[in-house]
């Protein structure tokens, strides 16, 4: 039954739209919950009920604007493992086969989808339709600022950024994910470069992405009568931890040149003269360490990194940032994506050093229990009361542990009605 509703569901969806969609926007920060968040939402029993009340959905949806313009785009929302979870995809994968020929050419296959059945609940739904349309799939966390401040200009000021100055795009985060999230959600924003990279941690759904990168910078090799305006001129920087910088050169050694010693230096030069030569195309990219507490400016955007608990022996950077809105608003954004304890250092500074939090983007793996590395929904939850955020975004979700996202939002928005579930390709307009 599974097989023939997912085939069912994805036919649905290619005729519900021909169009990119999936973004939801706020106007202004304060707005309590998207059109899709509401208390009549009820809750399906059956895989074709599911699939039928997504495909309305999609069939409802409108297609948001998607003019450049200051905003925080989530590039992926999920858990390290992201959502479909591999296993419960292949399990219950779309096939050209029916049921039977699938159950004959692999036995195994019927049992494997009874065993799973209970522990693929929200992976069944994440793979069905259209990745853009389907607020459950989900990748590693990323955020792409797209802004037009120039914080670090000292004859500027904030009221002095305009509408005319340049937008500027830093992302936080290039995990395994990166690329898919990129592509698929940078363009439906006219989104076109990338200005700066931030690191939050030195794990795979942070920093597997950085081999990316090389594939969205122009090279002057690719172009033609001597490269053009948008030639660049410097390496991509790359602001992250000493620590992190330590993994980064272990795990991507090509990325980081080492610097030589006269020895391997007059190696290189007598391997040079015998025609001997290695070049590799990597990204060019400018790693630069940062601090806790001591701002740096990524792409003219001051940031604050604020160190947080991931598991006892990790500590992680949150960012805090504020970000001048095209509407004349500064928004104050807090961005903890990786949390299992707050340090008391760092709660103080941002309530007693930081202006009122207007966006907090939070950690919760699990919907009702605790778990070493990362914030519960009830530690959330609570941390959204110590702040006092105007609206607050939840991140990192366990696939198949939170309730589908629909069915989410309205619990948790009867508990706190500004916070809900963010969601690949949400874009928070200014």
């Amino acid at each position: 039954m599974m097989n023939s509703c997912l085939r069912y569901t994805r036919h649905s969806a290619a005729l519900a739209t021909t169009a990119v969609a999936g973004s939801v926007f706020y106007n202004v920060v304060g707005s309590n919950q998207d059109s899709s968040s509401n208390s009549s939402f009820q809750h399906a029993t059956t895989c074709e009920a599911k699939a039928q009340h997504h495909n309305h959905n999609q069939h409802q949806k409108s297609i948001p604007s998607s003019k450049p313009g200051t905003k925080l785009l989530f590039l992926g929302s999920g858990s390290s493992t992201g959502c479909p979870k591999p296993i419960c995809a292949l399990t219950f994968q779309q096939s050209l086969l029916s049921e039977e020929q699938q159950h004959k050419f692999n036995p195994s296959l019927l049992q494997l989808q009874k065993d799973m059945e209970a522990k693929c609940g929200i992976s069944k739904i994440a793979i069905m339709g259209d990745p853009k349309l389907n607020k459950n799939y989900r990748n590693n966390p990323s955020l792409l600022i797209s802004h037009r401040n120039n914080d670090d200009d000292c004859d500027s000021s904030s009221s002095s950024t305009t509408t005319s100055s340049p937008l500027r795009n830093v992302i936080i985060d290039v995990g395994k994910t990166f690329r898919e999230g990129a592509l698929r959600w940078m363009p439906h924003h006219g989104i076109y470069n990338i200005d700066g990279i931030v690191l939050t941690h030195e794990h795979a759904d942070a920093i597997l992405g950085l081999d990316d990168l090389r594939g969205f910078q122009i090279a002057p090799r690719m172009l033609k009568g001597g490269g053009t305006s948008m030639t660049p001129t410097v390496s991509l920087p790359i602001f992250l931890s000493p620590l992190c910088l330590e993994t980064v050169k272990q795990v991507f050694s090509y990325l980081v040149p080492k610097e030589l010693s006269e020895q391997e230096k007059r190696k290189v030069k007598e391997d040079a003269s015998k025609g001997i030569k290695v070049v590799r195309h990597v990204a060019s990219l400018d790693f630069q360490t940062v601090q806790f507490f001591q701002p740096f400016y990524a792409a003219g955007l001051k940031m604050i990194p604020l160190p947080v608990k991931h598991g006892e022996d990790l500590i992680c950077n949150g960012y805090a940032f504020s970000v001048n809105g095209d509407k004349g608003k500064t928004i104050n954004v807090v961005y903890l994506s990786d949390i299992s304890r707050m340090i008391p250092e760092t709660e103080k500074y941002i309530m007693e050093e930081l202006p009122p939090t207007d966006i907090l983007v939070v950690d919760s793996l699990l919907y009702g229990k605790k778990h070493s590395v990362h914030y519960s929904l009830d530690q959330a939850l609570e941390l959204v009361e110590r702040l006092n955020a105007k609206k607050t975004f939840i991140v990192g979700m366990n696939c198949d542990d939170f309730p589908e996202h629909e069915d989410a939002n309205r619990l948790i928005q009867e508990r706190n009605p500004t916070v809900e579930l963010a969601h690949d390709g949400l874009a928070i307009e200014f």
